[in-house]
């Protein structure tokens, strides 16, 4: 009887989820294939670029990016009077989105960039992901 506990026991062990190993780096390797980019248009117009470098669809929603400015070391939203659905979009593998979005005139000089949520995998986890910085003088 001792024996086929013992036997059962290694057998549940055997079958159980291993933990994968810790990520080194910045982070999540899937987020760092999944990039947002801003492009200026002209001093009133921006265009993000989301590229999926995942090898599987992400879910995005690029009208509800968020405008942040640069105070000191840490980021602060900023109030814009866009109107975005909710909806969630998909983006396969491989493939890139494109939105165009106003910039507010009335911005104070400084650094600013835009952040935005994805899903990865889609359906799955959001993630917050960022455009380098812009300068608006």
């Amino acid at each position: 009887m001792k024996f086929t506990a013992l036997f059962l026991a290694l057998a549940l062990t055997a079958c159980a989820p291993v933990a994968p190993p810790p990520q080194s780096g910045s982070g999540d390797a899937r987020v760092e294939v999944v990039t947002l980019s801003a492009e200026r248009l002209a001093s009133d117009r921006v265009r993000l670029i989301l590229q999926n470098g995942y090898n599987g669809p992400v879910g995005y929603n690029l009208c509800a990016s968020g405008l942040e400015r640069r105070s000191g070391a840490s980021w602060t939203p900023v109030q814009t009077d866009e109107v975005c659905t909710m909806e969630i979009r998909t983006l396969p593998g491989g493939q890139d989105a494109t939105f165009e979005k106003r910039v507010p005139a009335s911005l104070a000089p400084g650094e600013y960039r835009y952040v935005t949520s994805v899903e990865i995998p889609f359906p799955g986890q959001m993630t917050r992901i960022a455009t380098s910085g812009f300068r608006v003088n």
